[in-house]
């Protein structure tokens, strides 16, 4: 459930389709707010429902992120962690002589 809404709110679309929507919708309603105008009851219902489920999405990630800079500020933790994540090394791609006519 959301803080304005007792219905549930759909998972939010984190694929660059679903990103480039909500980013059309955030444009919309920066158009709506700049021009002064209401948009209808339905539109206003869809760009609602869009923003809300971006914003538990940026939240989210805010978690994340917090977390991950934790990870990097306890100097002991960032050590273990680089311990156990190293970079992989590949060799390099053979590469094929092509004979010239």
């Amino acid at each position: 459930m959301s803080m304005i809404s007792s219905n549930a709110l759909p998972g939010f679309d984190k694929s660059s389709e679903g990103f480039t929507s909500s980013a059309r919708d955030v444009g919309e309603v920066i158009a709506y707010l700049a021009g002064g105008l209401r948009p209808d009851p339905e539109t206003l219902s869809r760009l609602s429902l869009s923003l809300r489920g971006l914003r538990e999405f940026l939240i989210e990630e805010a978690e994340e992120q917090a977390g991950r800079e934790a990870v990097v500020e306890d100097l002991v933790l960032a050590q273990a962690v680089r311990q156990v994540v190293r970079p992989v090394t590949l060799p390099d791609m053979p590469v094929k002589e092509v004979a010239h006519a």
